[in-house]
């Protein structure tokens, strides 16, 4: 069983490279029991192959991941006496080091700037295959996941416009803080 603990949080990748957030609600009898993703999966899925990732606790830079196999899509999973909609699946390896990057991340030259509308992102890391950028704070448009972006990149060689797909979205230092976005872009 991978080193995983409940109110754990997960990434679940599915089909496509397509990844959504979860948290582990239960571990019962060789089975991880995970908070069903959004958009839900269906019945469709049971028997499918996910791959489960995660951040150790311990140290925020290394991903683990396994493979697991769907067995149920559950809607009233009981757990601390409430029922919530879940996905069961059972792991079917031990958890190895994983990255989910398909290009290697570098520093952003000293001189790039990435634009969204008129609203300057702060760039952490970037390749050619995407990025993550950081939005600050304050009253800005909501974005979501799956959403197709429009980016203006300055760097040494010009001004140009990229279009972009939103990855992931997440907050930090709580739900008004800085916006964080992982972005993939779009050929």
């Amino acid at each position: 069983m991978p080193e995983i603990q409940i109110g754990q949080t997960v990434d679940i990748v599915i089909e496509h490279g397509v990844i959504r957030a979860s948290s582990v609600q239960d571990i019962v009898e060789g089975r991880i029991v995970l908070l069903q993703i959004a958009p839900p999966l269906s019945a469709e899925h049971v028997n499918k192959t996910i791959l489960v990732t995660y951040l150790l606790r311990e140290d925020r830079h290394i991903r683990r991941c396994f493979q697991a196999r769907i067995v149920d899509i559950h809607e009233g999973y009981v757990t601390v006496g409430r029922g919530f909609p879940v996905i069961i699946a059972e792991p079917l390896e031990s958890s190895k080091v994983c990255d989910l990057r398909v290009h290697e991340r570098h520093r952003p030259e000293p001189d790039m700037k990435i634009l969204l509308g008129n609203d300057l992102l702060e760039i952490v890391d970037i390749s050619s295959g995407g990025a993550h950028l950081v939005r600050s704070t304050g009253t800005k448009p909501t974005l979501r996941v799956d959403e197709t972006i429009l980016l203006t990149i300055h760097n040494s060689t010009g001004r140009y416009e990229q279009h972009a797909r939103i990855v992931r979205l997440w907050h930090s230092r709580g739900a008004d803080g800085p916006q964080h976005l992982a972005v993939a872009f779009l050929s």
